[in-house]
């Protein structure tokens, strides 16, 4: 718990405003493209998105979830 409200404190989380919900859509028919549902990956392509309309990398484990998006997404494999 320490550290959750160290990391609240440290940083301001960025919202999932109107820009993000288009960028996800975008994200969504890309991945759509690739033969893939974006059904069950919704929250991630919403982080996704957040990332995106800040021009963030995207750090995850699982960098095969987001093959479509690299057009406007840069992932990064941790």
């Amino acid at each position: 718990m320490k550290k959750l409200n160290a990391a609240i404190a440290d940083f301001e989380p960025l919202a999932f405003d109107s820009e993000a919900a288009s960028r996800y859509g975008t994200l969504a028919a890309l991945t759509v493209e690739q033969g893939r549902s974006p059904k069950p990956r919704q929250m991630d392509l919403m982080i996704a998105a957040v990332a995106s309309v800040h021009e963030l990398p995207l750090y995850t484990r699982n960098p095969d979830d987001f093959k479509g998006p690299e057009s406007v997404l840069l992932v990064v494999a941790i």
